[in-house]
C-alpha cells in the first residue's frame, strides 16, 4: 500500500509540471484589431518580398549609372610567338616571310568614358522611375495586406461571436428538451413537444458544430495572415481607441487623395513614359572617350613606356527594325498605362462613395441594434424578478437569456459592418497605413 501511494505522489509530481504546461500553451493570445495590423506589416511575407524588390529597383539606379561614369581596367599579357608576314600581305623579295620565335610583353591601364550617351542617361532617369514604381508597389503591397487582415480578423471575431451565441442557444434548446422530457414523465406534457423540442435541439447542436469549424477556419487564416502558430488560440477584444481613431478619421475631407493603387498606377505610367525616351535615345549617336598608358616589349625589362588616346562614334544606321518595333511597342504601353491611371481613378471615386454609404447606414443601423439589446436586457431583468417570486420559470429566463444574446450578436454584425466600412473607406483613399502607423508609435 505505501509503495502504490509513493507511485502515485511520484506521478503526481512529475505530472504536475506538464499539466501547467497544457494549461500554457492554451492559454488565448489576446489580440486586438489595431495589434493585428501593426504586426501584419512587419511579418507578412508578401510585404517582405515587396520590400526586397525595392531593394532591387535601388540596386538597379547603382547599375544604370555605372554606364555614365569612367571604367578603369588593368590588362597584362605576355607569351612566346612567331609570325608569318604573309598573313599580314607583307613580302619582300630576297627577304624571309618567317620571323620569330621572339617574346611579347604589354602591361597598361585603360580608362574608358561615355561623353555623350543619351541611351545610358536614359537608362538611367529610367531606373529611378522603377524605383517610385517599386516603392508604389511597396505601399499598395502593405494597403491590401491591412486591408485584407483587417477584414480576416472581423470575420474570426464574428465567427467566435457567432460561436458563442450557439452555445447560449444550445443551452436552452437542451434544458428546453429535458423540460419537457420531465412534463411527459409526469403526464403534463405530450410526445408531440418532446419530439418537436428534441428535433431543434439537433438542429441547434448541428447549427453549433458548423459555427465552431467556421470559427476555427477563420482563425486559421489570421494565424496564416499574421505568420502564428496554427495551434494556438485567439481571443478577439475591442479597441475602443481605434474605434474612436476610424470615427475620427471618417469625418476628414480627403477628396484630393491618391490611394495606393492610383499611386501605382501613376508611377507606372511615368516608368512606360521612361521606357519610351530609351527607345527613342537608341537612334542617337554614342561618342566615347578611350585612353591607355603602360609598357609594352619583348618583357618588362625590355621594352618601352607607350599610351594611346582617342575618340570613338557610333551612329546606329539599320538593325533590321528592331529599334522601330520597339518605340511602337513601348507607345502601346504607355497607352495601356493611361488607361490603367483613368480605371484606378475612377475606381478610387466609386470605392470612397460605397464607403461612405456604408458608413452612413452603419450608423443608424447599429443606433437600432442598441435599442434592440436595451429592450432584450430589461426583458431579461424582468424574467429574474418574475422567478424569484415565483411567478416565471427557469426556462423563461433561459429564453431571456438567448433573446439577449442574439440580440447582443446582431449588434456585433452591426459594429462589424460599421468597422468594415471605416476600413474600406481609408482603404479607398490611400489612409489605412498611416493610421496604423501613427498608432504604432
Amino acid at each position: 500500500m505505501h509503495l502504490t501511494r509513493f507511485f502515485i505522489l511520484i506521478g503526481f509530481c512529475l505530472g504536475l509540471p506538464l499539466v501547467s504546461l497544457a494549461q500554457e500553451q492554451k492559454a488565448p493570445l489576446r489580440l486586438t484589431l489595431a495589434e493585428a495590423l501593426n504586426k501584419v506589416d512587419t511579418v507578412n511575407l508578401q510585404v517582405m518580398m515587396a520590400s526586397a524588390r525595392l531593394e532591387q529597383a535601388i540596386t538597379r539606379i547603382s547599375q544604370a549609372q555605372s554606364d555614365l561614369l569612367p571604367h578603369f581596367d588593368g590588362v597584362v599579357s605576355g607569351g612566346r610567338q612567331t609570325v608569318d608576314l604573309r598573313a599580314e600581305g607583307i613580302q619582300f623579295p630576297g627577304l624571309g616571310t618567317h620571323i620569330g620565335p621572339y617574346n611579347t610583353f604589354d602591361a597598361r591601364l585603360r580608362v574608358t568614358i561615355a561623353l555623350f550617351d543619351p541611351s545610358a542617361f536614359e537608362r538611367f532617369q529610367a531606373a529611378k522611375k522603377g524605383e517610385s514604381l517599386s516603392e508604389a508597389q511597396l505601399e499598395k503591397t502593405r494597403e491590401d495586406i491591412l486591408a485584407l487582415v483587417a477584414t480576416l480578423f472581423v470575420d474570426a471575431q464574428r465567427k467566435q461571436q457567432t460561436f458563442r451565441l450557439l452555445q447560449t442557444l444550445l443551452e436552452k434548446d437542451q434544458k428546453a428538451y429535458e423540460l419537457s422530457e420531465d412534463a411527459l414523465a409526469q403526464g403534463t406534457g405530450t410526445l408531440l413537444d418532446t419530439n418537436k423540442l428534441n428535433s431543434q435541439l439537433e438542429q441547434t447542436k448541428f447549427l453549433y458544430q458548423q459555427a465552431k469549424l467556421q470559427a476555427e477556419d477563420a482563425r486559421l487564416d489570421l494565424s496564416a495572415a499574421l505568420q502564428l502558430p496554427v495551434n494556438m488560440p485567439l481571443l478577439f477584444l475591442d479597441d475602443k481607441d481605434l474605434l474612436k481613431a476610424l470615427g475620427s478619421n471618417a469625418v476628414i475631407n480627403f477628396n484630393n487623395t491618391t490611394n495606393a493603387d492610383m499611386a501605382m498606377a501613376s508611377a507606372l505610367l511615368e516608368a512606360r513614359k521612361a521606357d519610351q525616351k530609351i527607345a527613342y535615345a537608341d537612334f542617337l549617336p554614342k561618342v566615347s572617350g578611350t585612353a591607355d598608358y603602360g609598357r609594352s616589349g619583348g618583357s618588362p625589362g625590355h621594352g618601352s613606356n607607350t599610351y594611346f588616346a582617342g575618340l570613338q562614334a557610333t551612329v546606329p544606321l539599320w538593325e533590321g527594325g528592331s529599334q522601330q518595333s520597339n518605340v511602337k511597342e513601348v507607345k502601346q504601353k504607355i497607352k495601356e498605362a493611361q488607361e490603367n491611371f483613368l480605371d484606378a481613378s475612377q475606381q478610387e471615386q466609386v470605392n470612397t462613395a460605397k464607403a461612405i454609404a456604408a458608413i452612413a447606414e452603419a450608423d443608424y443601423l447599429i443606433e437600432a441594434k442598441i435599442q434592440n439589446r436595451q429592450t432584450a436586457q430589461r426583458s431579461l431583468l424582468i424574467a429574474f424578478q418574475a422567478q424569484k417570486t415565483g411567478s416565471g420559470t427557469v426556462l423563461e429566463v433561459m429564453r431571456e437569456k438567448a433573446d439577449l444574446a442574439i440580440a447582443e450578436d446582431q449588434y456585433n454584425e452591426a459594429q462589424a459592418l460599421w468597422v468594415m466600412s471605416h476600413i474600406d473607406l481609408l482603404h479607398a483613399q490611400g489612409r489605412l497605413r498611416m493610421l496604423v502607423s501613427r498608432r504604432g508609435k
